[in-house]
């Protein structure tokens, strides 16, 4: 009897572990939950740096498809699997947009960045509270120095994240854009903090040329050979980093 009973036994722990086993490899091979769709309503301003208003700017949210009608009306390829849409802001500098949208693979529900000619683009992460939500954009207008002169520049917590918007994606930093309008040489670039030991991180890119291997010589150091053209140079520091004052020196050989 004890026998019989404990041969019972040892079959329901056997089948309960194997009942164990299928779902553990159930669940492993089928297929992950969709993330959650999110209608999204979000408005702001662009602004200057002044706090002025700026009429006609362009501002174009990128973000993981979720579906749904956009307002305005979105371009979805097929691949990769986000959506992007645009629209001005009117005579107040507001602009309005309504979006589903899936949890972003980096953060939040995507990215927003405003330009408009003669300021830099801002972009920024879409709010990831609850709608409707709220974006203010600041442009800075652009500043062109010439080799041989300097600027001094503040990069804060609301800085613009680090993108070209083609080739550079460091969107875990934030960063201030020097632009340079440059001859023939080698370009030398330098930014050191005005107070304190941050070292920043520099970045590049251009509409004119480059003539050759791009080197960092230092910390916070870039040597570019260049043909001439225009370049902006951008001054980063990373996410969450408090504000810092860095003065960009330069020269060209």
């Amino acid at each position: 009897m004890r026998s019989e009973t404990t041969g019972a036994r040892l079959r329901g722990m056997f089948s309960w572990v194997v009942w164990v086993l299928l779902v553990a490899v159930a669940a492993a091979f089928s297929d992950p939950p969709a993330p959650q769709v999110t209608r999204l309503k979000m408005s702001g301003r662009v602004l200057d740096e002044n706090g002025e208003p700026l009429v006609g700017a362009v501002v174009e949210v990128d973000y993981s498809k979720g579906g749904g009608p956009s307002s305005p009306p979105s371009d979805c390829p097929p691949r990769p699997a986000f959506c992007w849409l645009s629209t001005r802001t009117d005579a107040l500098g507001k602009y309005s947009v309504e979006f589903d949208a899936r949890p972003w693979s980096t953060f939040g529900f995507g990215y927003v960045y405003a330009g408009l000619n003669g300021y830099e683009v801002d972009t920024q992460w879409v709010p990831v509270g609850p709608s409707p939500a709220v974006l203010n954009l600041r442009l800075h207008a652009t500043r062109k120095i010439v080799p041989g002169e300097s600027a001094v520049v503040s990069v804060e917590s609301a800085s613009s994240l680090c993108t070209d918007l083609e080739d550079n994606w460091a969107l875990e930093r934030r960063c201030e854009i020097v632009v340079i309008e440059s001859g023939p040489g080698t370009l030398n670039v330098e930014a050191r903090a005005v107070s304190g030991s941050v070292v920043p991180f520099i970045w590049w890119y251009t509409t004119g040329n480059y003539a050759g291997l791009i080197t960092r010589p230092g910390p916070g150091m870039v040597s570019i050979p260049v043909r001439g053209g225009t370049y902006r140079i951008m001054v980063a520091v990373p996410e969450g980093t408090a504000t810092q004052r860095f003065n960009v020196t330069t020269s060209l050989r």
